[in-house]
């Protein structure tokens, strides 16, 4: 029989880690594991995007409160009736569920964390990372998505032990611009934007992080400076109303335009020029892969892993997070389409020869083979 591996997620909402998962689990070797998911609150956006045919279960958990021992019952029972040998969690608070699931077991698993976090956001975070800290130690294996990450969590004193870096990859073939001129103009023109205007993406969920006030400011600086620019961000979340009201005060809501929530978000790549993230706080974006996949030149936050996706003045620019000057200044130097279309072109290349869902696939398949014959 094949090792049975449970992938354990927070929730299936639209974000960097659950995309991961979803990722994986829709592309591992079903053949080689008995693959199944489980995740813990009740929010599941992704869960069409799985490919629930090749799982054994997909696991609704229904966690409401902090701490759910009948949840940590429930996994227990999982893991022993399907003969569970590999557990892998995204990020801190499935792991805690892991750890305690695993006490219950008569064969505990192999543990594995994928950690896609960096700095903590919080003081409850932070305190709470004291505790993580401690399970982290007793991993099996410890997944980084960039050496940033690594190096950083290393000074801190995070070990497990082993530890490896996977960098996040994205479907290449999807992540195609495949649109015709006459439809990113289509789309341009919803938005009433012109054929010769300067139009500059962001692509994130509208949270606080995200700092897409840091975008609206350069919007401002661009416009005044007598550029075309026009933006568009493609998302939504909590934030949106704090944003609509900033775009207003900025006096530029004839020229930002707020998509909303999209579930293809490649004709909105497409139709831009450039793409942004001016994100406070990253480990390894998959929007920005994206927008390079799609030929797009992107000007985001030096922050995480982001100095391993862009190389300055070549496929895109980095800056400070929160430097608002070196922001407008990159985003005015893009302003050539010609420069625009020679970093595009490189961008591109580099993905598909460093960041390919293939790449990363494969990475885990040889971390997880080690693991099931150690067992």
């Amino acid at each position: 029989m094949q090792p049975g591996v449970l992938f354990l997620v927070n929730s299936l909402c639209v974000g960097g880690a659950e995309r991961h998962v979803v990722s994986l689990v829709n592309n591992l070797d079903c053949h080689a594991y008995r693959l199944s998911l489980g995740y813990l609150k009740p929010d599941d956006a992704l869960l069409s995007q799985l490919k629930t045919e090749r799982l054994d279960a997909v696991l609704s958990l229904g966690v409401k409160r902090k701490l759910n021992f009948s949840v940590v019952r429930t996994l227990a029972n999982y893991i022993d009736e399907r003969k569970i040998k590999i557990v892998i969690s995204a990020n801190q608070y499935p792991l805690l569920y892991s750890m305690l699931a695993a006490r219950r077991v008569r064969c505990p698993p192999r543990q594995v964390e994928v950690f896609h976090a960096t700095i903590m956001q919080t003081l409850k975070e932070t305190l709470q990372m004291s505790l993580y800290r401690t399970l982290f130690r007793r991993l099996d294996l410890l997944v980084y998505v960039s050496h940033a990450q690594r190096a950083y969590w290393n000074a801190r004193r995070v070990r497990a032990k082993r530890e490896v870096v996977i960098h996040n990859g994205i479907d290449t073939d999807h992540f195609t611009d495949s649109f015709t001129s006459a439809q990113k103009q289509a789309l341009r023109a919803r938005y009433g934007f012109l054929a010769t205007d300067y139009v500059i993406g962001i692509c994130a969920a509208l949270r606080p992080e995200k700092a897409h006030s840091d975008f609206l400011l350069a919007m401002a600086r661009l416009r005044n400076a007598g550029q075309p620019a026009k933006g568009l961000i493609i998302g939504d979340g909590t934030e949106r109303a704090a944003i609509e009201r900033r775009i207003e005060q900025l006096g530029i809501a004839r020229h930002v335009v707020i998509t909303g929530f999209e579930s293809d978000v490649r004709p909105f790549i497409a139709a831009c020029d450039v793409m942004t993230l001016t994100s406070h706080f990253e480990t390894f974006s998959l929007a920005t892969l994206e927008a390079m996949a799609m030929a797009k030149p992107v000007v985001m936050t030096r922050i995480g892993g982001a100095a391993e996706q862009v190389d300055p003045g070549v496929n895109g620019f980095l800056f400070a997070p929160g430097d608002i000057d070196a922001l407008t200044h990159f985003l005015s130097d893009l302003s050539s389409a010609e420069r625009r279309a020679f970093m595009g072109r490189a961008a591109e290349a580099s993905v598909r020869e460093r960041f390919t869902q293939g790449r990363m696939i494969e990475a885990y398949s040889r971390n997880l083979a080690a693991l099931a014959d150690s067992i």
